[in-house]
C-alpha cells in the first residue's frame, strides 16, 4: 500500500472547515506559514514548532560518490539540508504501540 500524502489543498481544505474562514483565506493562510518556513530555513535559521519538532539548516562536506550510470568516481560538492528533528511527545506518539 502506497503512503498517503497530504497536500496544501487539503491542509487549507482543514483550516477552512477547523476555523470556518473561506477557503481562498485558509490558502492565503497556509501559503503565508510556507513562504515564512522556506525564507527562515534560507536565512540560515532554525525553527522550533513546540509539540511538533525542530527544523534546521545544516552543512554537509564535500564527499567521495561514484556516478552509478558510468561508474565513474567524483567528488559530490559540500550544500546545505534541512534535517528535522521530532519532538519527544511526537516520537512518543509515532512509537506507541496500537
Amino acid at each position: 500500500m502506497k503512503p498517503k500524502n497530504v497536500t496544501r489543498k487539503e491542509l487549507s481544505a482543514s483550516v477552512n472547515t477547523s476555523l470556518g474562514i473561506s477557503q481562498r483565506n485558509a490558502s492565503e493562510i497556509i501559503d503565508t506559514v510556507f513562504a515564512t518556513l522556506k525564507k527562515t530555513l534560507v536565512d540560515g535559521e532554525s525553527i522550533k514548532l513546540v509539540q511538533f519538532g525542530t527544523l534546521a539548516v545544516r552543512d554537509k562536506a564535500p564527499r567521495k560518490g561514484r556516478n552509478p550510470r558510468t561508474g565513474e568516481a567524483m567528488t559530490i560538492s559540500k550544500r546545505q539540508m534541512i534535517s528535522f528533528r521530532p519532538s519527544k511527545r511526537l516520537r512518543e506518539r509515532l512509537n506507541k504501540e496500537s
